[in-house]
């Protein structure tokens, strides 16, 4: 594997990797949001099934909702780490 002969500059390789980040927070706060939007959706349709019998479907949208609340979790992780690696770079710019 050949390895790149110009030497980087550090600072514009620190602000490429703070734009990569700050790109990527986007994206994953936009992600955050639909996926917010899939479980009020979803604990809508719960209410509307809780009025009736369907343990299997209830059961099923149960394990849906959860499923989507841990990827919230793991995305609201995943934030805060760029948050606290990136901070200084985004207050200062």
């Amino acid at each position: 594997m050949a390895t790149p002969t110009a030497p980087l500059d550090y600072t514009e390789e620190r602000a490429s990797d703070s734009l990569q980040a700050a790109y990527f927070r986007g994206a994953l706060a936009d992600q955050q949001a639909l996926i917010t939007a899939e479980i009020a959706r979803q604990n809508r349709t719960l209410n509307g099934l809780s009025t009736r019998s369907d343990a299997l479907a209830i059961s099923l949208l149960r394990r849906d909702i959860h499923a989507n609340e841990a990827e919230c979790r793991d995305i609201e992780r995943m934030i805060a780490a760029l948050d606290r690696r990136f901070a200084a770079a985004w207050s200062s710019g």
